[in-house]
């Protein structure tokens, strides 16, 4: 069965309303964006997650080992999401449990120098923004993929039964569960009765 992530939370009420549900991955961006989130907060997203045992993804776009260090322990994050140009080396060096982001477009990058330093792969569609931008890209080019990995891009309770057709192990899920630019629980309600 497919794990859940709903990313981009952004405020204290969001966690407060969303930790009850079955979703088993909090995302909190650092990287800029509409959805940016200080260390601070972000602390305080992850102590609330912990109290209903979900763990927190800090989402993090072309930053130092430093800086993504340095705010992973301060947030407390339990897994580290970089969606940028990082290097296999950059995970080398980083450590700690990492999803590396793969933009796609019509075929799956070679992730074969980052596997022994990656927990999962996280494939995401190509598009303007590194992440978030709501478009799918053509599930079938993951039909005959031989290693667990995440699915992101454009993901909602209109296509999510297709998404899960493809077993991946967890699935990303952002812009399209949002309503005013906050996350919609009933939007996640709908997505949570498909994948659980």
């Amino acid at each position: 069965m497919s794990k859940l992530k709903i990313c981009g939370i952004r405020s204290m009420e969001e966690i407060l309303e969303l930790a009850e549900l079955d979703i088993d991955y909090f995302g909190c961006i650092f990287a800029k964006s509409p959805r940016q989130v200080s260390a601070d907060l972000a602390k305080k997203i992850t102590e609330t997650a912990h109290q209903y045992n979900k763990k927190t993804v800090g989402v993090f776009v072309n930053s130092s080992v430093d800086e993504i260090r340095e705010i992973r322990n301060a947030a407390k994050l339990d897994i580290i999401q970089l969606h940028g140009d990082e290097s296999p080396n950059f995970c080398k060096k980083l450590g700690g449990t990492i999803w590396k982001v793969f933009r796609v477009f019509d075929k799956i990058p070679d992730i074969l120098p980052y596997k022994e330093y990656i927990e999962y792969p996280l494939f995401d569609t190509k598009g303007k923004e590194h992440g978030g931008n709501g478009i799918v890209f053509d599930w079938s080019i993951l039909e005959n993929l031989n290693y667990p990995y995440i699915l992101a891009g454009g993901l909602s309770e209109k296509n999510i039964k297709d998404a899960l057709k493809y077993n991946p192990a967890v699935l990303d899920v952002n812009s399209r569960v949002e309503i005013n630019n906050r996350k919609d629980k009933k939007l996640i309600l709908d997505i949570i009765n498909i994948v659980k």
